[in-house]
C-alpha cells in the first residue's frame, strides 16, 4: 500500500478495518462477474449437447456450427479459469480441473460416442457448473462483514440495524435466489427437452430410453415453471421494474408451452416422428435464451446493489 501523500488528513480509510472492506468487496464483485461466465458456458455446453445430439441423429444441418461452437467454448474455459484465478475462494483448484476434464472428454472424438454417452456426459458437466453456480450465490447469501456497517462510535442502544446498513437486503436475497438457482434449474430442464427431442426428431422415432428421458423433464419443467411464474408475480411486485425482462416472460411461458405440447404430441409417441428437428432446436433456443438473459440481467441487479453498498459505507465513515 502508497503512504499517504505528506499533509493528508488522517483517515480512518488506513485501517485493518477499511482493508478487510475493500477485500470483501473486491471478493463478491469477483464472484458475480464468475457466475456471469459460469452462466454463459452453461448457455454454450447446452447449446453444444442440443446440436451434437442433432448430429447424431443424422442431422447434418448442425455439424458446420459445431466446429465454430467447439472453439467458443475452449476460450470460455479459458476464461472462466482465468476469472476463477483470481480468487482461491471461488472455484477450488479441483473443480477447476474437473471442469477442464469433463469438456476434454465431451469433445473429444465426439462423433464416435454412443448418443446416451454422449448426452449424459454433457449433463453431467452443466450440473457441476448449476453447482458452481449455486455455491457462489450461497456464499454470497452472506452479509458483508461489519467492516460494510458505518463505522462511527456507537453505543448499544443506538446501534444501525441491518436495513440501514443494507438497505437492499431482502430483494438482494430474492433475487440472488432467483438467479442462481431457480431460473438455471429451468433453463436446463428446457436445455435437456431440446437436446432430446432435437435427437428423436432427426433419427425419425423415440426409443423408450429417450421417451422416459423426455416425459421426466418435460414434468420437471411444469413442475419448476410454475414455482417460477410464483416467484416472476413475487419480484414483479417488489422490484419495481428493476428487471426489466421480467414482464417479457409471460409471453415465454406461452412459447413454453406449445414446445412442451409439441413434443408430447409429435416426439413422445410410438409413431413416425414428422416434427422438424431444426425447427425443434430453434424454438427451445429462443426460450431459453430468454431465461438465461433474466438471469444475466439479475446478476446485473445485484452487482449494481453491492456497488450502491460501497457508496454507502462512503458517505456513513
Amino acid at each position: 500500500m502508497h503512504n499517504a501523500p505528506l499533509g493528508a488528513p488522517s483517515s480512518s480509510k488506513g485501517s485493518p478495518q477499511f482493508a478487510l472492506f475493500c477485500e470483501e468487496y473486491q471478493q463478491r464483485l469477483d464472484a458475480l462477474t464468475l457466475v456471469k461466465q459460469l452462466i454463459q458456458m452453461i448457455k454454450a455446453v447446452q447449446r453444444h449437447r442440443g446440436m451434437s445430439m442433432g448430429a447424431l441423429g443424422g442431422n447434418a444441418l448442425f455439424r458446420a456450427e459445431l466446429t465454430q461452437l467447439q472453439a467458443q467454448l475452449e476460450r470460455r474455459l479459458e476464461l472462466v479459469q482465468a476469472f476463477a484465478a483470481r480468487s482461491l475462494n471461488l472455484l477450488s483448484p479441483r473443480d477447476r480441473e474437473n471442469l477442464s476434464n469433463a469438456w476434454l472428454t465431451i469433445s473429444r472424438d465426439w462423433q464416435q460416442d454412443a448418443v446416451v454417452d454422449n448426452y449424459e456426459l454433457h449433463c453431467h458437466l452443466i450440473e457441476q457448473l448449476l453447482s458452481m453456480v449455486a455455491a457462489l450465490g450461497k456464499q454470497l447469501e452472506l452479509p458483508t462483514s461489519q467492516a460494510l456497517s458505518p463505522h462511527k462510535e456507537r453505543t448499544a442502544g443506538d446501534a444501525a440495524p441491518e436495513g440501514t446498513a443494507y438497505p437492499n437486503r431482502f430483494k438482494y436475497l430474492e433475487v440472488l435466489h432467483f438467479s442462481t438457482r431457480l431460473m438455471p434449474s429451468v433453463a436446463e430442464q428446457i436445455g435437456r427437452i431440446r437436446a432430446l427431442s432435437t435427437y428423436a426428431s432427426a433419427l425419425g422415432y423415440c426409443d423408450k430410453d429417450v421417451t422416459s428421458k423426455l416425459r421426466y423433464a418435460i414434468q420437471c419443467t411444469r413442475v419448476n415453471n410454475e414455482k417460477l411464474r410464483h416467484q416472476t408475480k413475487r419480484l414483479e411486485g417488489l422490484l419495481d421494474k428493476d428487471l426489466s425482462l421480467l414482464s417479457q416472460l409471460k409471453s415465454y411461458e406461452i412459447k413454453l408451452d406449445f414446445l412442451l405440447t409439441m413434443v408430447e404430441n409429435d416426439v413422445v409417441n410410438p409413431h413416425q416422428i414428422n416434427a422438424d428437428s431444426h425447427r425443434l432446436f430453434v424454438l427451445a433456443s429462443d426460450i431459453i435464451d430468454m431465461y438465461l438473459k433474466v438471469v444475466d440481467e439479475g446478476v446485473h441487479l445485484l452487482t449494481s446493489w453491492h456497488e450502491q453498498d460501497i457508496e454507502l459505507w462512503l458517505e456513513t465513515c
